[in-house]
């Protein structure tokens, strides 16, 4: 029995004593590892968030077809723009001019009109000088008795020409020239030149389209009358 309980008490004391020897060593502290976070970087709040591959990517896509599309608005406004016309008319007339503003009454369009003086072609009909004075009179008599007025030119190297008129058109005046041949015989000249003329010029103040300009156009015999246009992109 006394050695059982001399057993028992050195059993507590090894026990004891490990167990203090346990505690006195130092627990061995881990190294933490610094490493930055994975999945986002860190920015100064005056820094723009990071933007991936694919939104970049995405970002390029999208302004490139905004700017296609806006290529295309501003196409399409500049090509209706050019569409339209500003006309311009230059009227010799007054029977001319007093025709046009009737039709332009009627389509509603709004004009200025300017008088000015300009250029234009005249086409003088004319018989030759016979060689006497007495001669040119008669084929004025004659001319008279078919119902075409003429008279005689008393001025310098044209003396004694038989005048036959002044025409505006060079279809009109050769229409005159084969009528006057047929009825008379006589051969007849054509004197072109330049002469300066009181003109109406008148300007259209509002964009038309080329299809009511047409029609506009459409109701007027442009061979008998003494107009000039200019069809303007506006």
């Amino acid at each position: 029995m006394k050695w059982l309980f001399l057993f028992v008490v050195l059993i507590n004391a090894a026990f004891l004593s490990w167990h203090s020897f346990v505690q006195d060593q130092p627990e061995q502290s881990k190294e933490s590892i610094y490493g930055p976070p994975v999945s986002e970087k860190i920015h100064l709040l005056s820094e723009a968030p990071a933007v991936t591959e694919e939104d970049y990517n995405a970002g390029v896509v999208s302004n490139d077809d905004l700017v296609d599309a806006l290529n295309k608005v501003v196409e399409k406004r500049t090509q209706a723009k050019e569409a339209f016309l500003c006309p311009r008319m230059e009227i010799e007339h007054q029977s001319s001019l007093k025709e046009v503003e009737a039709e332009l009454a009627e389509m509603g369009w709004s004009y200025d009109d300017n008088e000015v003086t300009g250029k234009r072609p005249k086409f003088w009909l004319y018989i030759a000088a016979p060689e006497t004075p007495e001669k040119a009179s008669d084929i004025v008599k004659n001319l008279a008795g078919k119902s075409i007025d003429s008279f005689v030119i008393n001025r310098a190297e044209m003396k004694n020409r038989i005048s036959l008129g002044l025409y505006s058109s060079q279809a009109r005046a050769e229409q005159a020239s084969q009528r006057i041949e047929k009825l008379t015989g006589y051969s007849v000249d054509t004197y072109e030149h330049l002469r300066n003329v009181p003109l109406h010029q008148i300007d259209i103040k509002q964009p038309v389209r080329p299809a009511d300009w047409q029609v506009f156009l459409s109701r007027f015999d442009l061979s008998k009358m003494m107009i000039k246009i200019e069809k303007n992109p506006c």
